[in-house]
């Protein structure tokens, strides 16, 4: 059974491998390079998360939260792990976690030609924003009783 658990400060630089890893073709595709400062900006800003499975790190997310909305900056899997229902289960624990803080929205941002499209859709995000390369998606959420 997957957790999502706390990241710690020595898992950061194993979650930013794991992100160029995943972004690069993408990054490359769309002409924008990696940044790790500004991956070190988001690490320190938001709230890192490590997806575990079966004693191993299996994925990352970050969280940032607003008025009344929770912001998913990112979310990553590691390869030889995808397709596996991984990353539907980190979404739906994300979308609890909103609703426990009786937040309205979560709201991300993707490539528009990313597979995980498709995964959004299918948890009940819908399109607010193009702004290519990127959309812009919400999923509206009920607050937890």
């Amino acid at each position: 059974m997957p957790s999502l658990r706390p990241a710690r400060a020595s898992d950061r630089d194993w979650a930013a491998a794991l992100v160029l890893a995943n972004m690069r073709v993408a990054y490359e595709r769309h002409g924008l390079d990696w940044q790790p400062e500004a991956f070190e900006a988001d690490w320190a800003a938001g709230e890192n998360h490590l997806l575990w499975c079966e004693g191993a790190r299996v994925g990352y997310l970050r969280l940032h939260y607003g008025e009344g909305i929770g912001y998913l900056q990112d979310l990553q899997i590691v390869a030889d792990r995808r397709g596996a229902g991984l990353g539907a289960w980190a979404l739906e624990a994300v979308k609890a976690r909103i609703r426990e803080r009786r937040l309205e929205a979560l709201r991300l941002k993707v490539f528009a030609d990313s597979p995980a499209v498709r995964l959004y859709r299918r948890h009940g995000f819908v399109t607010l924003l193009h702004a290519p390369p990127l959309i812009g998606m919400e999923c509206r959420l009920a607050a937890a009783g």
